[in-house]
């Protein structure tokens, strides 16, 4: 099966080589190195007068900390290590006629609406059609959806992304406000809302509930950046998702972060 003839259907676009392997190695050192940050935050909390936080053995519908303050007040709090973590990656699908999505959150329901539209996926559509033969593929993003007879096969999709000029970012809307997203996915999106984030060296609101009755001047979570739809193979299966990352964060007078230099919000 080759891919020469169809290359003209889509718009090239400049994407490098990507050693896959590496990038799993870089993604596991990625993550204990997140995990680490996420307990180094949690223990430096705990230690503080009147405050419990602590990382509960519970599913990703949850934020990362339990915070307890001082008002006796508890919510969670979100940490990420760097300000260009993925903020949320809902899965979406294709069912051969349009795309779809089992996730409630309005990530989730923005990603099937701009997909539906985008020029940008039609060609993806069309091309991925033509390569593997199926004439209204469907793309799953569970291992069990690649059973039905019109998915397009893993190996497949693993061998149409390797070909030169072809992007996995199958749609980027530029320029969305991700600051609003964002918030609605961490107050309605989660088990239980997460008032709170701590990204890199800076701490911020999440809309303007502040139950723990933190300090009034902390900035609220807010930013543009694109909107992208990403399909990544894994070793059996495939994932359609989005990434959202906003480009410039506000900057923060306040941390949680170990030995920041910055005021910590929770210390009276």
């Amino acid at each position: 099966m080759s891919l020469t003839k169809y290359l003209h259907q889509v718009k090239p676009r400049e994407e490098s080589y990507v050693n896959h392997v590496d990038r799993v190695q870089d993604l596991l050192i990625e993550s204990r190195a997140s995990d680490k940050y996420e307990k180094d935050v949690a223990i430096a909390l705990d230690k503080i007068n009147g405050v419990t936080a602590e990382r509960p053995k519970v599913s990703t519908a949850y934020a990362d900390i339990k915070v307890t303050a001082q008002n006796g007040n508890t919510s969670w709090v979100e940490v990420k290590m760097n300000h260009t973590d993925n903020l949320s990656n809902p899965r979406v699908f294709f069912d051969g006629k349009k795309w779809d999505t089992t996730y409630t959150t309005s990530a989730a329901t923005r990603s099937v609406e701009l997909l539906n539209k985008s020029d940008q996926t039609k060609d993806f559509l069309e091309a991925i059609s033509k390569f593997s033969g199926i004439k209204n593929p469907k793309i799953p993003t569970t291992k069990s959806g690649l059973k039905d007879k019109d998915a397009v096969p893993l190996e497949v999709m693993r061998e149409y992304f390797s070909q030169p000029g072809i992007n996995r970012y199958i749609m980027t809307e530029p320029d969305v406000n991700l600051g609003e997203v964002i918030t609605d996915h961490y107050l309605k999106g989660k088990a239980e809302p997460a008032y709170y984030m701590q990204a890199a060296d800076d701490f911020y609101m999440i809309g303007r509930s502040n139950p723990l009755k933190l300090n009034k001047n902390i900035p609220l979570l807010s930013g543009a950046g694109p909107f992208r739809i990403r399909i990544a193979t894994r070793s059996a299966y495939y994932e359609v998702q989005a990434e959202l990352k906003i480009q410039e964060m506000p900057q923060s007078r306040y941390s949680i972060m170990p030995n920041t230099k910055k005021t910590n919000p929770f210390k009276r």
